[in-house]
């Protein structure tokens, strides 16, 4: 009995490492296969995480997109908005055109008429000059090219160069037939209150007069001064002063 179990003794002494080692390289070879499929399975996580990542990029690209598109497409609406109601209000500029232009343009031509009646009823100053300014409106009220609007303006601008003669004063030369003869004078307009002159030697001296509209001769002891002072003022050679002027009262000249 004795040597029956040692000999079994011996016989697993030499089967254990047998079957250990046999066992260790399952072991290891089932864990490479696990390590080499868990290699695949994170080969696998990664690539779907890279298109995850590449999808959620795109996403966010076209939401961000979208959002830009929308911006634009208010902003567009907007322009489009206002585009509209700038043509509307210009529809009816254009449609209240026609009846502004039959309301103006009569009131624009008489007053035409009207400044061209006053310049010869008016002071003889500077006459040439303001019935050249008659004439030309005269041909711009008839030019189809000029809008209403220009043609008022530039009217307006010529009445109210003629209220500024009432209230100012200046001095020009002139050339006058005095005395049967034609003088280059010196001419100081008092508003529309005198217009006396003077010839550069004092030899000649006098006024226009507004009743029998013609020039006058002044005494020249009584008026010369003043009127030499007056034209010292008008070329701002002289502070102003109180003026000693002929005023001949006869027929009222427009105001």
């Amino acid at each position: 009995m004795l040597k029956k179990t040692l000999t079994f003794a011996l016989l697993s002494c030499f089967c254990a490492p047998n079957i250990t080692a046999n066992t260790l390289d399952k072991v290891i070879h089932e864990g490479s296969r696990r390590a080499s499929d868990n290699a695949s399975a994170q080969h696998h996580i990664d690539k779907v995480v890279d298109k995850t990542e590449v999808a959620h990029e795109e996403y966010r690209q076209l939401t961000l997109s979208n959002s830009n598109l929308k911006l634009y497409n208010d902003l567009l609406q907007k322009q489009v908005t206002d585009q509209e109601n700038r043509k509307k209000e210009l529809q009816e500029a254009l449609s209240n055109s026609a009846q502004m232009h039959r309301d103006i343009l009569p009131l624009v031509e008489e007053m035409v008429v009207s400044l061209s009646q006053f310049v010869p009823l008016d002071l003889p100053f500077l006459t040439e000059e303001r019935v050249n300014r008659v004439k030309r409106l005269s041909i711009l009220i008839n030019e189809s090219d000029i809008d209403i609007a220009e043609k008022y303006r530039q009217v307006s601008e010529a009445y109210q160069i003629e209220m500024e003669y009432g209230r100012t004063i200046e001095s020009y030369r002139e050339t006058l037939s005095i005395e049967g003869t034609d003088r280059e004078l010196t001419i100081l307009r008092i508003g529309r209150i005198a217009l006396p002159y003077r010839s550069d030697d004092s030899q000649y001296l006098g006024t226009w007069n507004k009743s029998n509209k013609a020039w006058e001769a002044l005494d020249a002891s009584q008026y010369e001064r003043s009127i030499k002072n007056g034209i010292a003022m008008a070329l701002k050679k002289k502070a102003p002063s109180l003026l000693s002027m002929p005023i001949i009262v006869g027929i009222d000249t427009p105001s």
